[in-house]
Formats: C-alpha cells, structure tokens, sequence
C-alpha cells in the first residue's frame, strides 16, 4: 500500500482494453469494466459525474435526505437517487443494500472505514473535503476516464481553464493579501494557502498569508489572529441564517482597523457556494461571483 499523503492522483493505462490500474490515496484499484452502479460519498464527486452526464445510483449529502445536496447540485441529484445518509458518516447498510460496482470516497472522512466499504465494492478514495483547487482537477480528470467520458472530461476541463483565464484577468497586485473564511457564530474558520478555496486564490494571483496549523487547512481563528494576518481584502462566507453574526462581525474594532476594513475590501458571499461547491461545477459559479464583483481587482466593495 502507498503512502496516502504522497501519493499523486494519476490514471496508470497499465490494462487492456477498458481495465483501469487507478492510483489513490490508499493504493491502486483494478477497474476491470466501466462502472454502472456507482456510490458517490463526497460533493466532489457528484459534481463530477453531473458535469459528465453519469447518474450515481447512490448520494451521500449533508443530511440523511438526498434532497439535501447543495442547491447548484440539486436539478442533478433529486429524491430520484437514494440516499446513503450523511456524507460524513454514510450507512454501510445503504450502500450494500444499492449493490454498486464502484465508490468513490473520500480521506477525510472515509479512511476509517476504507476497509469495509472495499468489500462491498471497488474503491477509490481521493482528497476533496480537505483538497486543493488543483485535487478537484486531477480527481476530475480520473474520474471522466473511469466512466468513459475521457473525451468530454477534457473538454470540460478545456472550458474551465478558458473561464479560469478571464477570471484571473480582473485580478490585481492592488487587492494585496486576501484571507477567506468562513463565519458562523462560534467563531471565524480561516481557510489556508492549502484549502480548497484558499489554493483557489492562489492560483488566482492573490497571495493568501494564512497557513496551515497543526496539519488543518481550516482552523478556527480569532480576532487578534486576523489582526495579525493584516489582510488587505478579506472574503467572508456565510449563510442567509448568520446575517447577523456577519454584521456584528464587520462592526468589530479589529475588523474595521484593518486594511480591508479601512478601505471597504470585506466581501462576502454564500458559504455553501463557495466553501462546499467542489468541483467544476461548483468552480463555475465561485468564479462567476469572483468576476462580477471584482473581488481581487483591489477595488471597494460595492
């Protein structure tokens, strides 16, 4: 078995025909035909097989309900497919029960039980809960050649790199640091260099100061840890229903003496959008708000 954090997420052709040797996080897998009864665990990946047009015929989400997928994920994945419970801690008994041929998993919250889910069937286990921007490409990539849609995976990729291109075009040296995170009322979650939408950023132009801490790419931090950053554009995510713990938030003393508070750079925008929307199509709507509100051009927030 490999090692699972140095292990690259590349496709070996090393089988005949349609056989796949694939490479993961918790070794190699022999896909020996195209799956058709696939268990997806992580948003990740249902986004993945929405973008290449292969229903699952199982859903882990943020709840027990398949209805409960992120909205942009919905028209995709209705209460048509069943549930196999929370995508952090899925039922065994649902996924047997589906007889898939593939699942597709995820180390963060799945390594525990890698084991027994691969009795049940082939599986794979990547890095999206956790992942960089670049993870959700790569995973992306291998998946479109697992269920045969390699020719539309790299189309879709083809398109995403041009959309990529013109977003990176309104981003500015002016913006200077910029820090994300999250914000709920215990607190805000800071999203590392390493994190999903801090890489995202980075691969942006934008410097993100903030670095991993005790091997998280997400950690709660507190107002003078923010001070400390000193970020001249800060992006804040939250909910509808924390409204109010944003405005207390931008209101805070340590907040408004920051660069970004000082020159009206505190952007915010929707937590479930941005902070879970892995994936392409996920990506096309986090650029989409990052072109249309000019968040990394250095200008005032409107």
């Amino acid at each position: 078995m490999l090692p699972l954090r140095s292990l690259p997420l590349l496709l070996a052709l090393s089988l005949p025909a349609t056989a796949l040797t694939v490479p993961h996080l918790a070794g190699t897998t022999e896909i020996k035909t195209v799956p058709k009864r696939i268990v997806v665990l992580e948003f990740g990946f249902m986004d993945a097989l929405a973008k290449l047009g292969v229903k699952p015929v199982g859903i882990a989400a943020d709840g027990d309900s398949a209805n409960e997928v992120l909205p942009h994920l919905r028209k995709y994945y209705g209460p048509s497919i069943p549930s196999v419970g929370n995508r952090h801690a899925p039922s065994l008994e649902k996924i047997l029960a589906l007889k898939p041929d593939l699942i597709i998993a995820d180390e963060n919250d799945h390594k525990a039980i890698y084991a027994q889910l691969s009795r049940i069937a082939p599986t794979l286990l990547f890095r999206s809960y956790r992942g960089t921007y670049k993870d959700q490409l790569d995973q992306f990539e291998v998946i479109s050649k697992i269920v045969g849609k390699e020719a539309l995976g790299k189309a879709v990729l083809t398109d995403h790199r041009s959309l990529f291109s013109k977003v990176r075009a309104t981003s500015s040296p002016k913006a200077g640091k910029v820090v994300v995170g999250v914000l709920t009322p215990t607190g805000f979650y800071v999203h590392s260099d390493k994190s999903y939408v801090g890489s995202l950023l980075e691969s942006l132009g934008r410097d993100n100061p903030t670095r991993m801490r005790d091997d998280q790419t997400q950690y709660l931090l507190s107002l003078e840890g923010l001070s400390a950053l000193n970020p001249d554009t800060l992006i804040v995510l939250y909910n509808d229903e924390h409204q109010s713990a944003f405005d207390r938030f931008k209101a805070e003393p340590l907040v408004r003496a920051l660069p970004a508070g000082k020159q009206n750079r505190v952007y915010a925008f929707n937590r479930d959008r941005w902070a879970k929307g892995r994936g392409v199509i996920g990506l096309e709507g986090i650029l989409s708000d990052i072109f249309s509100s000019r968040v990394l051009s250095g200008k005032a927030a409107k």
